[in-house]
């Protein structure tokens, strides 16, 4: 018996949550261990940005192989595989360069994932609701971003041995993965021997001729679409340098990585609740204003944040209103790049979408770094949220002139 679009909907978001969980215990428990092996502040820059250069290379292949494939649960729980294996690779290196490895292995299973995830959102969900089902698979994300920071400083706290306890954080992570992935693959081996569509599938005939039609160019060409994919980096960006930095601001203020871990969480937090919201918020705001607020106010709230970390509350409290405004703008930017391009484009142009956002991971992560190593990890939290204002700045020229009824 093949799953009904709700229930895979619903699997989609939990796997989502898996995924996220998995690569937040991951990543900042990474920082630790760089710091453990006498990495600095540049080098973290580099293990966080080595996370993405893989991706950036093989996402639009990717995404044109997913747009000729039918069912996608495999592929999509070959990526939580995969993820696994990068976690392990990280946890066992004895050398810095053996953590940028495994972080290079994470990043490319995470972007098979992400890729396979939101193209199979994409087909499944009516387009009249795909807000809502966007919203809804990030909301799992963001569950994931909630829970993984505060379970790693935990573990990481556990033992007296800080060693022991970030490299076993670490493969904890890579072990959450693994549950989301064999239930792909049993809905996988449900959706075999049916001839009809299936969710998360598309007639493959009709894909081959979209995918010999699309191109980066044709994409990129379509209004509004190269500013949606520059806003989900500048979003996607300022995420990984709070992941990456945070610990160490927060060594800096004296904070524990149980404390840091709770500030990653409350980040988390606001955005699930924003992405739970966001089909009831789209209703009443356009999708324009919506992607303004979320790029300027998560800017100035992330740009306040530093100047507060002896205050641990007030901290707390800028992490979850700007974690509020910073969730709105991903699934915002899902539907208004695939509600920009042809349907047939959607899995090339999500992919696209996936480049920039790993454009984004690879530049600005490194240049924080080069600048947290002189100035100190809150200036690289400072340029991440100078890019939200200037990608804010670009979307303003988009805003409808007439009214809410000019809102597409």
């Amino acid at each position: 018996m093949r799953p009904s679009p709700r229930l895979w909907l619903i699997l989609l978001v939990a796997t989502s949550m898996l995924g996220q969980f998995s690569v937040n215990m991951i990543r900042p428990a990474t920082t630790y261990k760089v710091d453990a092996l006498g990495g600095d502040a540049g080098m973290v820059g580099v293990v966080a940005a080595s996370y993405a250069m893989i991706p950036l290379v093989i996402a639009m292949p990717v995404g044109r192989l997913i747009q000729r494939m039918g069912t996608l649960a495999g592929l999509i729980g070959g990526g939580l595989c995969v993820m696994a294996a990068g976690a392990a690779a990280i946890a066992l290196s004895p050398a810095v360069w053996g953590v940028v490895a495994g972080s290079v292995t994470l990043g490319l299973g995470q972007l098979v994932f992400a890729i396979g995830g939101q193209s199979a959102v994409s087909r499944a969900a009516d387009p009249a609701k795909r807000d809502a089902a966007f919203g809804w698979f990030t909301a799992g994300v963001s569950a994931g971003q909630m829970l993984g920071p505060p379970v790693a400083g935990w573990i990481i706290s556990a033992p007296e041995d800080v060693e022991t306890g970030i490299d076993a954080s670490i493969l904890a992570g890579g072990a959450v993965a693994l549950p989301g992935a064999l239930l792909l693959f049993l809905a996988m081996g449900r959706m075999r021997g049916t001839s009809r569509r299936r969710p998360g599938t598309q007639p493959r005939t009709t894909a081959r001729r979209d995918v010999q039609r699309v191109s980066t160019r044709a994409i990129l060409r379509t209004p509004k679409v190269g500013s949606h994919i520059a806003s989900s980096a500048g979003l996607l960006a300022l995420t990984d340098v709070l992941v990456a930095f945070l610990p160490l601001l927060g060594q800096r203020a004296g904070l524990s990585p149980s404390e840091v871990g709770l500030l990653l969480a409350l980040r988390g937090l606001g955005s699930l609740a924003s992405r739970v919201l966001l089909g009831l918020l789209v209703r009443r705001v356009s999708r324009e204003v919506l992607l303004v607020l979320s790029l300027l106010l998560s800017a100035v709230c992330f740009a306040a944040m530093p100047l507060t970390t002896a205050t641990v509350v007030l901290a707390g409290t800028l992490m979850a209103v700007g974690g509020f405004f910073l969730g709105l703008g991903q699934p915002l930017t899902m539907t208004m790049v695939t509600a920009a391009v042809p349907e047939g484009w959607s899995a090339p142009a999500l992919a696209l979408r996936l480049i920039g956002n790993r454009l984004g991971q690879v530049v600005m992560p490194a240049a924080a770094g080069a600048l947290a190593g002189p100035v100190g990890p809150a200036a690289a939290i400072w340029l991440g949220a100078g890019a939200l204002l200037l990608c804010g700045a670009d979307q303003l020229r988009h805003l409808p002139r007439g009214g809410p009824d000019a809102s597409e």
